[in-house]
């Protein structure tokens, strides 16, 4: 029997909306999955993923599995809206359903466990910290936060860093180090010219009180002065969530009526809610 095309009896604009804004999206995914394939592929001698918090410190790994996520929602609503596969189009809605489910609950967690959240937080921050110097991508990443969100370190602050093996400060003074011990990297360091950087601005650094090294770097940790920025762009942040959120439900609904056209329609003509899904 030749394949079903009720397209002429449903809303051509839900249909069309529905496969451009999910094949956009998938694009994306796939442009994304590259950068890390590709990212992964520059260092690979250097890739070493072994624990969640390895994962979660490496900027190839997470972009790779965000994508991954992206381009398996969107191509069932490719396929579904362009194929007027109900099949498909049900998946994708359940889908969006589940993450959309997924997205709240996380939200509420992190609402009621403020203070594990932070922890946990904490954890993924000190392993980066470890790693620092060992990933190229990882460095540039923590630099580039120090450096945006004006931070050092994470729940201990600029201490953390003693947590690394080039910036370790040993207990014994007279212990042989090298001239960064007891320091933090220059990302943590503040500067009136950006232009100019002063890589050494933050040697010996963790001998002195957070008061006397304010002078010279950001003392405050980099979760802390997280969340202290979040709450300032309480109102741009709540505005993205929402339209994410918004977004989402959009893409249920059109997902849900275009499938309910198609039945329909199938039923005009063979009396039957079963449409076929090739």
């Amino acid at each position: 029997m030749g394949k079903y095309h009720p397209s002429h009896h449903v809303n051509e604009w839900i249909r069309y909306l529905l496969y451009g804004f999910n094949f956009l999206l998938w694009l994306l995914s796939i442009g994304l999955i590259l950068v890390g394939i590709l990212g992964i592929a520059i260092r690979e001698d250097e890739l070493n993923i072994n624990s969640k918090l390895e994962f979660f410190t490496d900027p190839a790994a997470i972009i790779i599995a965000v994508a991954a996520v992206v381009f398996l929602i969107t191509f069932f609503g490719c396929v579904g809206a362009l194929n007027e596969n109900c099949l498909f189009l049900r998946i994708y809605f359940i889908l969006l359903i589940i993450l959309f489910v997924v997205e709240i609950i996380l939200g509420i967690l992190v609402f009621a466990f403020s203070g594990q959240v932070k922890q946990e937080i904490d954890e993924i921050v000190q392993e980066g910290i470890r790693q620092y110097r060992t990933d190229a991508d990882l460095t540039n990443f923590i630099d580039f936060a120090q450096r945006e969100l004006e931070c050092c370190g994470g729940l201990g602050g600029f201490t953390d860093w003693t947590n690394n093996r080039y910036f370790a400060c040993p207990d014994d003074p007279n212990a042989e180090t090298n001239v960064e011990a007891c320091g933090v990297p220059y990302s943590c360091c503040t500067s009136s010219d950006e232009d100019i950087i002063n890589t050494q601005c933050g040697f010996n650094i963790q001998k002195r009180f957070p008061v006397d090294a304010a002078d010279d770097i950001y003392v405050t940790g980099c979760i802390d002065k997280f969340v202290e920025s979040a709450q300032m762009r309480s109102f741009l942040l709540g505005f993205t969530i929402f339209g994410i959120a918004l977004l989402q439900l959009i893409g249920i609904i059109m997902a849900f009526e275009l499938n309910r056209e198609l039945v329909l329609e199938k039923k005009k003509y063979t009396g039957s809610s079963d449409l076929p899904t090739n």
